[in-house]
């Protein structure tokens, strides 16, 4: 079977701003289930997750965030 090798396996070829990396946190006692558009994302109780701002874009996200289901904080 051939292997398929990158043309540059060491370069990066894109990587986002650090002040659009944000840390979704979920602060409840719940598990959620996120419906994104690249699928479904479990975040459990007491978990966080590294994602882009534009997250904070879909409503469902912003209703968890605005009741203080879920908390944003900035990435370590």
């Amino acid at each position: 079977m051939a292997r398929i090798q990158p043309a540059h396996p060491d370069q990066v070829t894109w990587k986002e701003p650090k002040d659009q990396v944000i840390c979704l946190v979920n602060r409840s006692r719940r598990n959620f289930i996120l419906n994104l558009p690249t699928g479904q994302y479990r975040l459990d109780a007491g978990r966080r997750m590294r994602t882009l701002r534009t997250i904070l874009d879909y409503p469902s996200i912003r209703r968890l965030v605005d009741a203080g289901e879920l908390a944003v904080e900035e990435p370590d």
